[in-house]
């Protein structure tokens, strides 16, 4: 467990510098940069730093996370009790070190304190790595970790918005694939991995890891269901009322 231990906590450590370095790229050389941002105010200037940085995770874990599936045997006496790769400790090191930095800026700006999000976040970053370690539901977390593909559509939303292009042709084009991309990746696969789950062998759980198991996994199904009925209910309100502008022309 040592050498899975260190290489976890110290891609976590690199993981939390590289946010810290990549906001202030953001603030020093790429945000000055662009003509629209010097008309944003400190709020969107704190939502675009914050999306800006959010990209490192969604381009990077949820691909190491895939090629860990490939190692992890799909039987169901081992499934749920299989060992991390190193792809997959990779995997759930930059995302809980992303986590770790983002609950930090979270607490500290009042435009980004969600309890919803920074209980997600800091429920991950204690449950997923005493997990991986001990052998315990790498399935459940691979997959929670693969699906985070999604954010790339939901951040680059959110600095579109905050840069004022919410009427551009991009904006509209992202916000739809958003939803298809996140029904896809997100709801789609679920009842085959909660499937899964169910029958897969418990045996080897001690009681404390069985009921962590059972407390904790359905939260991010359960988030998933209630974010896509808000992205789905937003978008289809966003293009109802565009549609509605074009006819009033």
């Amino acid at each position: 467990m040592a050498g899975a231990a260190t290489t976890l906590f110290s891609t976590l450590g690199v993981s939390f510098v590289v946010c810290v370095c990549m906001v202030q790229a953001w603030r020093r050389v790429i945000a000055p940069v662009i003509p629209s941002y010097q008309s944003c105010g400190e709020e969107e200037r704190v939502f675009l730093s914050s999306s800006f940085v959010s990209f490192y995770p969604a381009l990077t874990a949820p691909f190491l996370a895939y090629a860990a599936y490939t190692s992890l045997p799909m039987d169901d006496a081992s499934l749920m009790t299989a060992a991390p790769s190193t792809a997959a400790l990779r995997a759930v090191g930059i995302s809980c070190g992303y986590m770790a930095y983002d609950t930090i800026i979270c607490l500290a700006n009042q435009e980004l304190r969600k309890p919803l999000i920074i209980g997600h976040h800091v429920l991950s970053v204690l449950i997923w790595p005493y997990a991986v370690l001990h052998h315990r539901g790498l399935y459940m977390i691979l997959f929670f970790i693969a699906t985070e593909i999604t954010n790339v559509n939901q951040h680059l939303r959110m600095v579109l918005l905050k840069l004022g292009k919410e009427k551009s042709k991009l904006y509209v084009i992202n916000g739809v694939l958003w939803v298809v991309v996140f029904f896809v990746v997100r709801i789609v696969p679920t009842p085959y991995v909660i499937q899964r789950m169910l029958r897969s062998s418990y045996a080897e759980y001690s009681q404390f890891d069985f009921n962590l198991c059972v407390l904790s996994t359905p939260i991010p199904f359960m988030l998933n269901g209630y974010w896509f009925y808000l992205l789905f209910s937003g978008v289809v309100k966003f293009l109802t009322k565009k549609k509605g502008k074009a006819k009033d022309m």
